[in-house]
């Protein structure tokens, strides 16, 4: 059904169809266009409100019907004998008012009233044809919408099943801590509590600054390495030429997590996490390397649930982006290349 509005709008444009096809007929003759515009204005009235008559009432009260097929038999009979009937009797009004000159012969002419039949069907095409570009235009964006609405109830999905994973796991070094009465303890609330209030507060939208993800990153490296002693060797290196870019939040813990999880944690000698984020022109390129135990898969590693994630908040995100993982000699790799630019969240 189209609306008040947009029923005028289709009326206007029609109205201004005619009043060009009369100018144009009318050869400049400003005399020639104000008759003819006087005589096509009321005959374009009676198509007009007939128009509105079929999509603002007629059609919706239809589609109520249980029995539409009956009603659709009733509605083209009523509206054929409008046309033949009523239109005429619209002319005779016209006359009456003196506003369409009243014909000198009165007699039936066929090839006048074949006229007057194709021009009330043309008018009847003619808000049709508005009508369905406008239903069609307004589908558009609807599906549109729910293909936004879909993706971010996708990414909300995502992030729910992240943050936990994240949470549950740093509480378990907490706990580690707490059970041995570790004197590391207190400055581990204290940073997970800045960690929180990051999560809870700040990653509502759809992105941080790059200043505030780094500050979580090294809380979270300061968090993990509590577990290990000075045997880990941990190197995160950053160079970004704007600490005000703006990216998605923590799209870069799943990777730093799984080189803790699947890899310095399983291995028994010289374990090593080596981490890089550049960050030029938007262009962001994060490496992550760390040990791993050479009997290590990577088919297994790629069904971490932060990695699936991942992958799939880069395709909801970025539609110019790469997410790699390999296994090297006696490490594990993984590398993620995003165009900041081909952001598409919108």
């Amino acid at each position: 059904m189209i609306n008040v509005r947009t029923s005028l709008i289709i009326s206007l444009s029609y109205y201004m169809f005619w009043f060009i096809v009369v100018f144009i007929s009318a050869g400049g003759e400003m005399n020639n266009f104000y008759r003819g515009a006087s005589v096509y204005s009321w005959q374009v009235t009676f198509v007009t409100i007939v128009n509105l008559l079929l999509h603002l009432i007629t059609i919706p009260f239809i589609r109520t019907r249980v029995k539409k097929g009956i009603w659709i038999v009733l509605v083209i009979a009523a509206f054929l004998l409008l046309l033949i009937v009523g239109f005429k009797l619209w002319n005779e009004l016209g006359s009456l008012l003196n506003i369409s000159p009243k014909k000198e012969n009165d007699s039936i002419n066929l090839d006048s009233e074949v006229k007057n039949i194709l021009f009330q069907f043309f008018g009847m095409a003619y808000f049709a044809s508005i009508k369905f570009y406008i239903d069609s235009f307004k589908l558009k964006l609807k599906n549109q919408e729910l293909t936004i609405e879909k993706k971010t109830a996708e990414l909300s999905y995502l992030k729910s099943q992240t943050n936990p994973h994240f949470l549950f796991n740093t509480l378990n070094n907490i706990y580690l801590l707490t059970r041995d009465k570790s004197d590391l303890a207190p400055d581990t609330v204290l940073r997970l509590s800045d960690i929180l209030r990051y999560m809870l507060y700040e990653t509502d939208g759809y992105l941080v600054h790059v200043d505030k993800e780094i500050k979580i990153i090294e809380d979270y490296l300061e968090l993990e390495k509590i577990r290990y002693d000075s045997s880990l060797k941990l190197n995160f290196t950053k160079e970004i030429d704007n600490m005000k870019q703006e990216i998605p939040p923590l799209l870069m813990i799943p990777l730093i997590e799984n080189a803790f999880k699947h890899g310095v944690s399983e291995t028994l000698n010289f374990p090593f996490i080596s981490i890089s984020l550049s960050i030029k022109s938007n262009i962001l390129f994060f490496t992550v390397e760390n040990s791993t135990d050479m009997n290590e898969t990577v088919a297994s590693i790629k069904e971490n649930i932060g990695i699936r994630n991942l992958r799939r908040q880069l395709e909801l995100l970025f539609t110019e982006h790469e997410l790699r993982i390999e296994t090297r000699e006696k490490s594990f790799f993984a590398s993620m290349f995003i165009n900041l630019r081909s952001y598409a969240k919108n």
